[in-house]
């Protein structure tokens, strides 16, 4: 009977002969490499292997590691410990029904940037490093992602709550609130953006509702981030369809995360992408663009290769002009099963959108 040893303390994962988690002895940062999921190396099923919650050995009540299981979904959290070797946010979602053996990410829902539209070195990877605090929530269910202003080089507290649900679905809640906005420069916009990183799939096109040019009708869009010129040259993001393009300096260091594709434009706040086992991963979100902030979707195909089409289906949300002190936020949802058709996917969003109560961040 085939058995999973896990790492308390790591991603060390051996497949043996019965089932049982033990410490690897691995040393407490430096986590040893972990075979991708796309190694030929034949997986067995993770119904029940989720792990143990990890505390941090700081004395404080922060977790390296929280696992949780709610109605189809096995999920394991990650903090910053290991972080750039391993990175937070989602390590591992199995669907325990529909795909029980298929892990779709390398990473998901990981904070990767916070932007301004001028070069700084903070635009590259920032929230990769530093205190990232993954916290029980009082609920039993949730689990919450914390960092604070003094952690941040933005000076930008944040928190992303995510809470199973009884489904196929995780609900996450983000805000934030910038105890300065200088460093934003002239342009005074930030850009938040997070990362799925995805194992290889078959299709690496991104789904969504949508118009091909101003006027067109909406349709679904079927869009793989094309190197249309130097700035896009590996993917890029997309904006909605009353978005306008951000400004940036012509020395920006990284002017590819907050460029955006003049069109298509997206119409709806949801998009979809499909994967192997006929899965497919559903993004979703209670807004589109407001004077105040939007939501952006983005392709990159920096893995994109000969050795595996594993794309970037990432996300951005935008702050306008924030001021110091202000309360900004959104929710989302992401839905994780198998795929039905394009209008199944619209119907789990306008279903979600429509069960939504009036919120506000800071309230």
């Amino acid at each position: 009977m085939a058995i999973t040893l896990t790492c308390h303390r790591c991603p060390a994962i051996a497949w043996l002969s019965c089932v049982a988690l033990v410490l690897c002895g691995c040393p407490s940062k430096t986590p040893p490499p972990v075979a991708p999921p796309d190694s030929g190396t034949k997986s067995v099923p993770r119904r029940s292997v989720i792990g143990p919650d990890i505390p941090k050995q700081d004395g404080s009540e922060d977790f390296e590691t929280l696992s949780r299981q709610a109605g189809d979904l096995a999920i394991i959290f990650r903090d910053n410990t290991y972080s750039p070797q391993a990175l937070s946010g989602i390590r591992s979602l199995i669907n325990v029904q529909d795909a029980p053996d298929y892990n779709p990410f390398r990473v998901a829902l990981n904070f990767e940037h916070i932007l301004s539209g001028h070069k700084d070195p903070a635009n590259n990877f920032r929230p990769r490093h530093g205190p990232y605090h993954l916290k029980k929530h009082a609920d039993g269910r949730s689990v919450v992602f914390e960092r604070l202003a003094d952690d941040s080089p933005w000076e930008l507290a944040s928190r992303m709550m995510v809470t199973p649900t009884a489904g196929n679905a995780l609900d996450f809640t983000f805000t934030c609130s910038p105890r300065s906005v200088k460093k934003l420069g002239n342009h005074r916009y930030a850009v938040l953006f997070w990362a799925n990183y995805l194992n290889p799939v078959p299709d690496i096109a991104l789904h969504f509702r949508g118009v091909e040019r101003a006027g067109a009708d909406e349709r679904w869009m079927a869009v793989e981030a094309p190197a249309s010129d130097v700035v896009h040259r590996n993917g890029g993001s997309y904006r909605h369809r009353d978005a306008r393009r951000l400004p940036f300096d012509a020395d920006h260091n990284v002017p590819w995360n907050v460029s955006s594709y003049e069109w298509p434009r997206f119409t709806l706040p949801m998009f979809y992408g499909r994967t192997e086992h006929n899965m497919t991963l559903i993004l979703m979100f209670d807004r589109t663009v407001t004077e105040e902030d939007e939501v952006r979707f983005a392709l990159y195909r920096f893995k994109v290769n000969q050795q595996g089409r594993r794309p970037a289906w990432d996300f951005q949300y935008v702050l306008h002009r924030p001021r110091p002190g202000g309360q900004y936020g959104f929710r989302g949802r992401m839905v994780w099963k198998r795929f039905v058709s394009p209008e199944d996917c619209l119907r789990e969003y306008r279903e979600w959108a429509q069960s939504l109560l009036p919120w506000s961040p800071g309230k």
